[in-house]
């Protein structure tokens, strides 16, 4: 009885095929790919099932071969995801830091833990994190900082009133960044695009916003950043 089903399925396979040949020459290469999967996804497992029937192969190897079109299918459909993770990876991911840089500081923001750190540039403490200096180094730190050099000061007491709970200076004035440095605040490669750079901006106000924990100067950078790079569009 079991080589019976085996003929009449390897005979339904034979004239379907012979059936479907004339139209299938005509179909485009894509459609003519998708079905022969297509065929190959419901023939496997059938052929399979009547090989064990029929005592000829061992339950196990028949069960891996009627996986195999499953197994191609789950391989393309992890190609197709690999775009999304670069792009989650450069947008949103773990890790993505957006920079504030001045002469004699750069502050990094790490949105997927939420913490902000940098180093200084200048000066007895060039090359130290800020994280590594205490309350007093730091209180140094600003007063070491030129009174002229506001941008300086501001991202520094920033941080200060960040990881001290305290209060901030008056901001300065926000000067347009220029394209280099838009990129580099918001943490994404030259050439994103509108999307890109939105998401982005987004995902900064979510950490810096005043409502929300950060300071008006971290802000009004992002807002800057953002109106540069999609007014350059």
């Amino acid at each position: 009885m079991a080589k019976l089903v085996l003929a009449a399925v390897i005979a339904y396979l034979l004239w379907y095929g012979w059936q479907r040949g004339r139209a299938f020459r005509t179909l485009p290469p894509e459609r003519r790919r998708a079905l022969i999967w297509r065929g190959l996804s419901i023939g496997v497992p059938v052929i399979a099932l009547a090989l064990v029937l029929t005592g000829r192969v061992h339950w196990l190897t028949a069960a891996l071969a009627a996986l195999l079109p499953v197994a191609r299918g789950l391989f393309s459909a992890g190609l197709r995801a690999l775009p999304l993770l670069r792009l989650w990876r450069r947008a949103g991911g773990r890790g993505f830091a957006p920079r504030f840089r001045t002469a004699a500081l750069e502050i990094r923001v790490d949105l997927g833990s939420g913490a902000i750190d940098g180093q200084v540039l200048q000066g007895r403490h060039a090359g130290r994190r800020l994280s590594s200096l205490d309350r007093t180094e730091l209180d140094a730190l600003l007063a070491e900082l030129p009174a002229d050099d506001r941008r300086s000061r501001w991202l520094l007491n920033a941080y200060i009133a960040r990881r001290f709970q305290g209060s901030a200076e008056t901001p300065p004035t926000v000067d347009r960044p220029d394209e280099e440095e838009a990129w580099r605040i918001l943490g994404l490669q030259p050439g994103a695009d509108r999307d890109e750079i939105l998401r982005a901006h987004k995902r900064l106000m979510q950490r810096l916003h005043p409502d929300r924990g950060g300071n008006d100067y971290l802000a009004a950078k992002v807002n800057a950043a953002r109106d540069l790079l999609l007014g350059n569009r």
